[in-house]
């Protein structure tokens, strides 16, 4: 029993959960700034904040499901893979359990994001358009490996963690919570997403040639090791300019230099990261950068956060 639950718990890939809850925290952290109870009467909900949490894990852990199922099916997985062994490629679940398992985390998600979408809108309109987004990220949480023509497997695995780890978290947690939106939120999204793009793409180096060899076209593949390399350091500069600009929009600047500070820390970290990745000689080598990049995407978000509250009561303040 205990076996079997560790290999639930691999397949699940914890160490990409941060990514998940990252774009959660900003969006969710953004709106208790911009619409705090005693200023605009409120604009968060912890209630919601746990469902958008939930829901949100809940498509991570599907979409790892999909991910192990449709790699091993298409072969992807096997002898030449770098990385970690997945759970199937290692015996330790069963073809018909991982299905099952898919099932139930759809399900389960579905379920959660509904009592979310309810808690929001009731049942209006934003009800009926945000579950039209939730199905189409149970679709893509799946059809990202699975199937005979999986985007994964087409070079569109970019755009498609762009759009669901960055805008969808960030921009629709906020919407979720506040029924607004703004360019702040948005530069965010693009830069949680830009990060996120960035672990899949050293995923994307680190298995290139077993990529290859398997038909996986990616980004690394179709244009080069060379210009992975240089593609993953401009998203981590280009993270960090919005980052910057989206603190700087619209606020007093006397407001701004201690926010500066306190994201320091994560933005030495993450150009750290570009810099070993873009001067790696052998991607191979490069499995570590993954859990690095998550942990400093979590901890971007979070002390964006609070240098957004910090901002942001401070000019409220002023004002």
């Amino acid at each position: 029993m205990a076996t079997k639950l560790k290999c639930w718990i691999d397949a699940a890939r914890l160490r990409t959960l941060p990514l998940s809850v990252s774009g959660i925290i900003v969006g969710c952290g953004m709106a208790y700034a911009d619409y705090w109870k005693w200023l605009n009467g409120g604009g968060f909900n912890g209630w919601l904040f746990a469902l958008l949490m939930a829901t949100t894990i809940l498509l991570q852990i599907l979409g790892n499901f999909a991910n192990d199922l449709g790699d091993f099916q298409h072969g992807t997985d096997n002898e030449n893979r770098v990385g970690p062994q997945r759970t199937l490629q290692s015996g330790g679940l069963t073809v018909d359990a991982m299905k099952r398992g898919i099932v139930v985390a759809a399900v389960l998600s579905f379920i959660v994001g509904l009592l979310m979408l309810w808690v929001s809108f009731g049942f209006g309109v934003g009800f009926w358009a945000f579950l039209g987004i939730g199905i189409a990220a149970i679709v893509a949480a799946m059809r990202y490996t699975m199937g005979r023509n999986p985007f994964g497997y087409r070079g569109l695995g970019d755009l498609m963690v762009l759009i669901f780890f960055g805008l969808a978290t960030v921009v629709g947690s906020y919407f979720i919570m506040t029924h607004q939106i703004n360019a702040n939120v948005l530069m965010m999204g693009l830069a949680i997403g830009f990060m996120s793009v960035g672990v899949l793409n050293v995923n994307n180096l680190r298995d290139s040639a077993s990529d290859r060899l398997s038909g996986k076209i990616t980004v690394v593949v179709r244009f080069g090791t060379r210009f992975g390399q240089i593609y993953h350091l401009s998203l981590c500069i280009v993270a960090v300019v919005l980052i910057f600009a989206s603190l700087f929009a619209g606020r007093y600047h006397e407001s701004v230099g201690p926010a500066l500070g306190a994201l320091s820390l994560p933005v030495v970290l993450l150009m750290a990261h570009g810099i070993r990745v873009f001067k790696a000689e052998d991607v191979k080598t490069l499995d570590p950068e993954l859990k690095r990049l998550s942990l400093t995407t979590l901890l971007m978000s979070v002390l964006y956060v609070v240098a957004y509250m910090s901002t942001t009561f401070r000019a409220t303040v002023c004002w």
